[in-house]
C-alpha cells in the first residue's frame, strides 16, 4: 500500500529515503482555535453520541471528559432531555503520523508543505514504527462527517481536502524514531 507524505522542509525527506530519525508528534500539537492547513479545532477530540454533548448545557447539564455515559427519561423545566446511551466526549492525546491518499500540488500548497515523499510500503513502515514506539498503532484512512461526532479517524468534512490516512498510537509524549532506508522516494517538490 502506497501513501504520500508532505513535508515542510526538503531536507526532512532524507530520513524517509536514506533512513534516519523522524519525529512522531502528539495529536494535540495539531490543535488550533481555527482550521488552518494541518491545524484543526477538534483534533484529539473523541465525541461519540447521538446528541451533541455540549448542547446539554441548555438543560443545565455540563459534561466534559465523560466516557460511556447513559442518560434517559430525564426532564428539565418540563421539557424532555434527549436520551443518550454509552456517549463519550473527551480529549485523548496520542501519537499521530499523517499521510495522504494522493499526491497533489494543491494539497501540498494548502498544507504549507514543500516536498512530497511516496511511502512505498505502509505495512512495512507500521511494523518498524510499532517496534520503535513500543506498541501497536492503529492504521487506517480518515472518514469525514458533517455531524458533530469525532475521533482520531473521523474528522469534519471541512478537512476532506486532506484525504488523510493515519497511524495512531495511544501514547502521551512525542517520540523520535529510527526508520530504515528505502521507506520512501521523493516524488515532488513545490515552490
Amino acid at each position: 500500500m502506497e501513501k504520500f507524505l508532505y513535508l515542510t522542509k526538503a531536507d526532512w525527506a532524507d530520513a524517509w529515503i536514506k533512513g534516519g530519525q523522524i519525529p512522531i508528534s502528539l495529536a494535540s500539537s495539531y490543535l488550533s482555535d481555527s482550521r488552518d492547513g494541518i491545524l484543526t479545532p477538534d483534533e484529539n477530540l473523541v465525541h461519540d453520541s447521538t446528541y451533541p454533548i455540549p448542547d446539554f448545557h441548555q438543560f443545565g447539564i455540563h459534561l466534559n471528559n465523560v466516557k460511556s455515559i447513559t442518560m434517559s427519561g430525564n426532564k428539565f423545566n418540563g421539557k424532555k432531555i434527549p436520551d443518550v446511551k454509552n456517549a463519550s466526549y473527551y480529549k485523548e492525546d496520542g501519537l499521530i503520523l499523517s499521510f495522504c491518499d494522493e499526491q497533489d500540488a494543491k494539497i501540498a500548497h494548502r498544507m504549507g508543505k514543500k516536498v512530497c515523499v511516496k511511502i512505498l510500503d505502509m505495512e512495512c513502515l507500521k511494523t518498524v514504527l510499532d517496534k520503535e514506539v513500543g506498541s501497536k498503532g492503529i492504521m487506517k484512512g480518515c472518514t469525514y462527517t458533517k455531524g458533530f461526532q469525532r475521533d482520531h479517524f473521523l474528522k469534519s468534512t471541512e478537512d476532506f481536502w486532506q484525504k488523510e490516512f493515519r497511524i495512531f498510537w495511544p501514547k502521551n509524549k512525542s517520540f523520535w524514531v529510527n526508520i530504515p532506508s528505502n521507506i520512501g522516494e521523493l516524488v515532488a517538490t513545490y515552490e
